[in-house]
């Protein structure tokens, strides 16, 4: 069964930060982008209690638009390949604009330009040895996942910033693609954990109903917000 997953990889910086929190920005508050703070519901639920922090702080953005980019298509693709890879397309524009109200997003036609990369292509997973057994675990197969890098601007201070990559199981029906791309751009825009109530676009696992954003995302991420990070600050 495909499933979601969303992992943190190793802090990789370009200049000399090596992750000490003593040689990290300090921890501090961006402004609550006007989307969220506009943003009004009469259910008060959250589950903001299963956001991991990281020790950068929580992964938000302070830079709007959030820039995204859509890998292109290959040039040698059938025409029954060019209509999926269209399809696909699709699923992500689609992604891209339910979530645009809640926090605004941009599509770039370079990588070097993005914030966020969305690849059409199937997650690498690696088996791990089950330390009891000597036995390989192998991994389930995954819709999607998102990863984190962090980084060292050049700029005169530098800011430590981050890069998130989504890559997409390209087999799945279009409906599971818009749900999971979904998914993985709201982990993208900072909601780094799950839900447990299935009917929360960001809920662990797939279910028989296919979910939307629901207030309780919208309430989760409003709240990620007001929270401290290291990112978008000067070291």
């Amino acid at each position: 069964m495909l499933f979601f997953l969303a992992s943190l990889i190793i802090l990789i910086f370009s200049h000399s930060v090596n992750g000490k929190d003593s040689d990290l920005p300090p921890l501090k508050i961006h402004p609550l982008p006007l989307s969220l703070q506009n943003w009004i519901s009469d259910n008060q639920e959250d589950y903001f209690s299963q956001i991991e922090p990281h020790l950068a702080g929580y992964l938000i953005w302070s830079n709007f638009p959030v820039k995204v980019y859509l890998q292109s298509p290959d040039t040698n693709l059938s025409p029954a390949g060019l209509t999926e890879f269209e399809q696909w397309q699709k699923a992500v524009t689609m992604a891209i604009t339910v979530w645009n109200p809640y926090l605004p997003l941009i599509e770039v036609d370079s990588p070097e330009k993005a914030d966020i990369l969305i690849y059409r292509r199937y997650p690498e997973f690696k088996a791990e040895i089950n330390p009891k057994t000597g036995l390989y675990n192998l991994p389930r197969a995954k819709a999607a996942t998102t990863t984190v890098k962090f980084y060292v601007t050049e700029t005169n201070p530098p800011q430590l910033r981050h890069r998130m990559t989504i890559e997409v199981n390209p087999h799945q029906t279009f409906d599971y693609l818009v749900t999971n791309i979904t998914h993985e751009l709201g982990h993208a825009l900072g909601i780094w954990g799950h839900s447990l109530n299935e009917t929360d676009i960001m809920y662990y696992s797939h279910t028989k109903q296919i979910p939307t954003i629901s207030p309780q995302d919208i309430n989760t991420l409003k709240k990620i917000y007001q929270q401290p990070t290291r990112l978008g600050w000067q070291q």
